[in-house]
């Protein structure tokens, strides 16, 4: 893939479908990007893992495949970081490994404060766009778009994104938010699991 300057100057809107590096932030893309978890088995690993820690015995069990199949799944996440040895799991013998996620797992359930701020920060970021509506359909006007056949609703994902992107950006220099951590392999993310609610 040609990766000159000239050939690749549009910024999509995700990291995750460009050949390009720079000029990104969403901090989760380089997993997707570098391949860590495209495959099915690694999810459900996770998935499994994400319940409680279990050992490599366990997860065949679970997955109906062999251990050596699980032990190469496990040995690629422990590689790329996503999957850790749990260290607090009571061991049945000594030479027993655990695995767990080696990312927050939040549960709804118990993050029902941290999710009721969210809902209202959330509702103040809506209402700060649509405030700042006219303001975009006056720059809007001025661009060139509108003789091209575009509606500002066209573009309202891309401003939308535009915003979360320079948030996090500012949060991040602030300190405010962690910055995606480099890893061993030299991909550097930050990565989490929502639990579904029931």
């Amino acid at each position: 893939m040609n990766n000159s300057n000239n050939s690749h100057q549009l910024l999509f809107p995700c990291e995750c479908v460009s050949a390009r590096t720079d000029n990104y932030s969403d901090p989760w893309a380089p997993i997707s990007r570098n391949r860590l978890l495209v495959d099915g088995t690694k999810e459900e690993i996770l998935n499994l893992v994400a319940d409680e820690p279990k050992t490599i015995s366990q997860l065949a069990r679970s997955l109906n495949l062999s251990a050596p199949s699980i032990h190469k799944h496990i040995n690629e996440l422990l590689d790329s970081e996503l999957l850790r040895d749990s260290k607090e799991w009571e061991k049945l013998h000594p030479k027993e490994r655990y695995y767990e996620p080696n990312f927050p797992v939040v549960d709804a359930a118990n993050c029902a404060e941290m999710e009721k701020v969210c809902g209202e920060l959330s509702n103040m970021v809506a209402d700060a766009f649509v405030k700042a509506l006219p303001k975009f359909e006056r720059a809007f006007k001025s661009s060139g778009l509108p003789e091209k056949g575009w509606d500002l609703k066209d573009l309202s994902q891309c401003l939308y994104a535009r915003i979360q992107r320079t948030a996090r950006r500012t949060l991040e220099e602030r300190g405010v938010v962690v910055k995606p951590n480099p890893h061993r392999n030299g991909v550097a993310w930050s990565f989490w699991a929502e639990k579904q609610r029931a």
